[in-house]
């Protein structure tokens, strides 16, 4: 090979390490250098204690970090529902760990994005103390993303993750009275104003059967009792009404029943109807907290039994 070759493939050689460079590392480093900072990644979304929401400039609601679930804050005892909280975690993590792309850099524009005082108002508190405070606007157009904008920030970005669907949300509250495993149910007490009664479970032959215990022995047809326990094992309101106890007629003692079992002790009570004639619902608590709950008149129905309604 002559010198001349030699040079030649020299350059060729330089042209496809600069060419591989060009592509790869220096595309990567300039494409990165436009890339705007994510003012989420001061989150450690682990540590949040508290998240302040304020929708619409006045529907304010707090949660707290309470173990491993949010708890509503200034309530008896109210949750955020498992599923919810997931949720809101794994997009929050998800807006820390992503990319920001400024979609824009003028005020004017924040109204269309609705990352404005119209948007949806979040304050994060880690370990006690004020972290950060942005906008979530309107969904991005693939609905995965979102537009958002830190208090006072004239920009506007978008982020792949969809903290509008979390935060838009209008009920926060965990409406579960009961889920419990019926497999493990064996024992209903039944206790109203005019009458008292108790059914149990026993094995007969590698089968369940049910029987009337008190106030005296009497049988039990198993498909009815089991629609009972159907209702009891996943009890849900529909509704949390205001938290007071005047006017809900739970003192009455109209309908008490207790369930129990391996595990399981649980009491719900019923009181008076809500008075509303369109949407008729009833009062309803557990023996073990004060939380009111408002459920259907359906679901009332199916709890209000005699004796002979088991037959």
């Amino acid at each position: 090979m002559n010198k001349k070759n030699l040079v030649l493939g020299g350059i060729l050689v330089i042209l496809i390490i600069f060419a591989y460079l060009y592509q790869g590392p220096i595309k990567k480093w300039k494409a990165n250098s436009n890339k705007p900072d994510n003012f989420l990644a001061k989150i450690n979304v682990d540590q949040i204690n508290k998240i302040e929401i304020i929708k619409n400039n006045e529907n304010k609601i707090v949660l707290e970090k309470n173990g491993d679930r949010w708890k509503i804050a200034e309530t008896k005892d109210f949750y955020v529902p498992k599923n919810t909280a997931k949720t809101m975690i794994e997009n929050l993590k998800k807006a820390v760990e992503s990319d920001l792309e400024i979609v824009s850099d003028n005020a004017d524009m924040k109204k269309e994005f609705k990352t404005d005082d119209n948007g949806i108002k979040i304050k994060i508190v880690q370990d006690n103390s004020d972290i950060i405070e942005f906008i979530i606007g309107k969904h991005g157009n693939n609905y995965k993303s979102s537009y958002i904008s830190e208090q006072g920030n004239q920009k506007t970005y978008l982020v792949n993750s969809n903290l509008n669907s979390v935060f838009s949300r209008d009920d926060w509250y965990d409406k579960t009275i009961f889920s419990i495993d019926k497999t493990k149910i064996s024992k209903v007490r039944f206790q109203y104003p005019n009458r008292n009664f108790v059914v149990e479970k026993s094995v007969v032959e590698d089968k369940d059967e049910w029987n009337g215990v008190s106030p005296y022995k009497f049988k039990v047809d198993n498909e009815k009792i089991l629609e009972v326990i159907d209702s009891l094992s996943n009890l849900k309101a529909i509704k949390i009404p205001e938290q007071k106890f005047e006017g809900t007629g739970l003192e009455k003692n109209l309908i008490i029943i207790q369930i129990t079992g391996e595990g399981i002790d649980n009491t719900i009570m019923i009181g008076d109807s809500n008075g509303d004639k369109e949407n008729e619902l009833f009062y309803a608590k557990k023996a073990s907290s004060d939380n009111i709950y408002l459920i259907t008149k359906e679901q009332r129905n199916k709890l209000d039994k005699n004796i002979k309604d088991f037959e």
